[in-house]
């Protein structure tokens, strides 16, 4: 569904929107497939053709199955079609699909400390923007624009110690004078007090087994 919506139509990535894009698909088809590939061209480069990308992508597996000689109108494969090739030609659209959906992995990122953005409350070096957790439930929500930045919390831990109407006696550390407030209280209440309970209780048990093998109770 993701590919169809994300990767297909010219909203997304416009892999089939274009006489372009879609030509570029089609030569990634294997070679045996050269007339699946020119019959396609030709069919949806006709100013009669008004299918979708979506209907394009549904006709090209389609096509593909009926070549190799499988699905509800198929015919037999070419005799000069070999095993090997057959399963590439049935495997081209999974690989594809593949190809288009899983995600980027950026070695960098996991080996250099300059890159551990994933570390909560971490300063991005370039944009000074600090790396907050996200609300599962609400990430269609978050802005990574509208995280704080270095320079806005040293403004706004200024404009603290200037106003003296501050006077909260339960504002003991200088996050709480911040826009960092709320996402570490989410944190804290979410993340780090449950994990403290978790080895708490972990221990607890671990304790009580070990009185219960020796018989200290």
């Amino acid at each position: 569904p993701q590919f169809a919506a994300s990767v297909l139509p010219e909203e997304g990535h416009g892999l089939l929107a274009t006489r372009a894009s879609w030509t570029n698909l089609l030569l990634t088809l294997p070679k045996s497939a050269s007339p699946v590939t020119s019959r396609l061209e030709e069919k949806w480069g006709s100013s009669r053709d008004k299918s979708t990308p979506h209907e394009k992508w549904n006709e090209l597996k389609a096509s593909l199955m009926t070549f190799i000689g499988k699905g509800t109108n198929a015919k037999k494969a070419p005799k000069n079609l070999s095993t090997t090739e057959r399963i590439r030609i049935e495997h081209w659209p999974i690989e594809t699909v593949f190809k288009y959906t899983y995600p980027r992995l950026d070695i960098n990122v996991s080996k250099m400390q300059n890159h551990l953005l994933k570390s909560p409350f971490c300063v991005h070096p370039k944009t000074g923007r600090v790396c907050v957790p996200m609300e599962v439930a609400e990430v269609e929500k978050f802005d990574p624009f509208q995280v704080p930045t270095l320079s806005q919390l040293m403004k706004e831990l200024d404009e603290y110690e200037v106003d003296q109407s501050n006077n909260d006696k339960a504002v003991v550390h200088d996050w709480q004078k911040t826009s960092l407030k709320e996402p570490f209280e989410k944190f804290q209440k979410k993340f780090l007090v449950p994990l403290l309970n978790e080895e708490r209780r972990s221990k607890r048990e671990a304790r009580e087994m070990k009185a219960a093998v020796v018989g200290d109770f």
